[in-house]
């Protein structure tokens, strides 16, 4: 099976900075000093233009390997896409992001599963041209994902032993000073076995519908039309 490991900002909803509510943490220099990242929007689901249903378009941070050299996601380093060198895609990948949360019982941080998209498109780069038919979507990403196969684990399952993502240090496989791990090493396969089972046979809570989704277009228009009412109001007050 085609998996990937992406580690992340924890976030409870992961639909958008929410101050005092939902903002990320644990990710990094950028998040802490910006309170923001590419990945607050990883599990809220939106319509793309000319398809059906929703999708969730996922973002991880990457890095380049040479100065000149644009950021990407190494594709043909997932497993069974050796070949893929040249491609600018590759399709129904498992996707399992992951996170750092602060374990309630030591008050230490531990990496864990947070959620994955099943049957993901994976791409090599995060333009927002990727994608030749979802030019209207302003977000970067380097995952997409339809709504049904997408899952967000609860806060508090995702504290559980059974869902604790591998770090490499401790584990001897998984994540090491990387954000993605391609899960290709070989001492990692009773794991994998066990993890996909699980995912597959998952039946729990989802919260990909839980928190504050970003409003739609039409609900934006729909704001500035009554802000504008009301700025002509007071105006008028002022005047009369």
């Amino acid at each position: 099976m085609r998996i990937l490991f992406c580690k992340i900002a924890f976030m409870k909803y992961y639909k958008g900075v929410q101050e005092n509510v939902d903002e990320p943490r644990n990710g990094g220099s950028y998040v802490t000093e910006n309170r923001d990242g590419g990945e607050v929007y990883n599990f809220d689901a939106i319509s793309l233009e000319g398809k059906e249903g929703k999708y969730c378009l996922g973002f991880v941070e990457t890095k380049s390997t040479r100065k000149e050299r644009q950021n990407e996601l190494h594709i043909e380093n997932i497993r069974g896409c050796e070949s893929l060198k040249n491609e600018k895609a590759v399709e129904d990948v498992l996707v399992v992001w992951c996170a750092t949360q602060k374990d309630e019982n030591t008050d230490k941080n531990k990496a864990v599963i947070v959620g994955w998209y099943q049957h993901a498109t994976v791409y090599r780069r995060r333009d927002i041209d990727q994608d030749e038919e979802n030019q209207n979507v302003d977000d970067d990403y380097y995952v997409k994902a339809k709504e049904e196969d997408c899952v967000l684990l609860p806060e508090e399952v995702r504290s559980l032993k059974e869902w604790e993502a591998p770090v490499a240090q401790k584990w001897g496989y998984g994540f090491g000073q990387a954000l993605v791990w391609y899960a290709r090493n070989e001492n990692a396969e009773t794991y994998l076995k066990k993890l996909v089972k699980q995912i597959q046979e998952y039946d729990g809570e989802n919260w990909i519908d839980v928190g504050y989704p970003r409003p739609s277009s039409e609900q934006i228009k729909k704001i500035s039309e009554n802000i504008r009412k009301v700025q002509k109001l007071i105006w008028k007050q002022k005047n009369s």
